[in-house]
């Protein structure tokens, strides 16, 4: 199998999956920091290229429509397999939920794969009000936090 893996394989590289041809974003060589992870990753066969600008886009519109929880490095690596249409590796259950929204073939690492997707609301931390930005119409508080609806 080709895919498209994330930072987690990386960090915890010990399963089995069979993997031909690994990509990722740039982004994830900056989040590897131990010295152990980065001697791991230099002895991966891994493509670290960009998500193309339309895949990009769509992944993001996907993210901001269920207020997905997921980073800008996670929306790239989603874009990324998009683009490359290849399946996503990751535990990430955020980003198999924007994957699996936007049909794109996806597994777990060392974890089963979601089957359900999900959607988030943004709530105020202060009063519980829903709302789409800070600060809360409510109380006026600019905090916010996500809970699945």
């Amino acid at each position: 199998m080709d895919a498209v893996i994330d930072t987690n394989v990386i960090l915890h590289g010990r399963n089995t999956v069979d993997i031909e041809k690994m990509f990722t974003v740039p982004e994830v060589e900056d989040e590897v920091k131990s010295s152990e992870a980065k001697s791991r990753m230099q002895n991966l066969d891994l493509r670290v290229q960009r998500p193309s600008k339309d895949s990009l886009k769509r992944v993001k519109k996907e993210s901001n429509k269920i207020n997905s929880p997921t980073s800008e490095t996670d929306e790239k690596l989603v874009a990324l397999s998009l683009t490359l249409g290849k399946t996503l590796l990751t535990d990430d259950k955020a980003m198999q939920n924007l994957a699996l929204r936007l049909e794109i073939d996806f597994s777990g690492y060392m974890e089963d794969k979601i089957s359900e997707t999900r959607e988030w609301k943004k709530v105020c931390v202060n009063c519980g009000n829903e709302v789409s930005s800070p600060p809360c119409p409510r109380c006026g508080h600019q905090n916010l936090t996500r809970k699945t609806s």
